[in-house]
């Protein structure tokens, strides 16, 4: 499966299916990590998703260290929706596959923080449904290609990239 612009907007919106439905409380639940509530979880998705609008306009991307949920403002959902929504429109006329984004690090594919994004998009989803009790099914479509994808960079993660 190739972690395209489709990919990503199908595990952007298996995402916000997620987070549509929780209730106040659950918002503060506990999520991996141990010291991340679902409000966490949700601003790191919509501060990770931002750098994808960013990367596609060609703008040079920093590594996220900290970050603050306050970026969701009032309104959590509204705040990833607009995130979503700009990257998916970002990226219609782009080709992830073959665009060199410069970063801090070096230089990366926007395919590559695509398929990053995709993963993170899932992962945080099964996590905030392990959360709140809610079973959580990822596509399997793309739960392989993510598979695939960190398999092809096994040794940029064991070395910390």
């Amino acid at each position: 499966m190739s972690l395209d612009a489709a990919a990503y907007q199908r595990a952007a919106a298996h995402f916000g299916e997620t987070i549509v439905e929780l209730s106040d409380e659950e918002w503060e639940l506990t999520t991996h990590p141990g010291d991340w509530t679902v409000i966490t979880t949700v601003a790191w998705v919509v501060v990770g998703d931002a750098q994808l609008s960013a990367a596609a306009a060609g703008q040079a991307l920093q590594s996220v260290g900290e970050f603050d949920a306050a970026v969701l403002g009032g309104n959590p959902v509204a705040a990833w929706r607009g995130t979503a929504v700009g990257a998916i429109g970002a990226l219609r006329d782009i080709d992830p596959a073959g665009t060199i984004v410069p970063h801090e690090q070096g230089p990366i594919l926007l395919g590559d923080l695509l398929a990053q994004r995709i993963s993170e998009n899932l992962v945080r989803a099964w996590d905030i449904g392990q959360a709140t009790g809610r079973p959580v099914e990822l596509p399997e479509d793309l739960v392989d290609g993510c598979l695939d994808f960190w398999a092809e960079h096994a040794d940029a993660v064991l070395a910390g990239g």
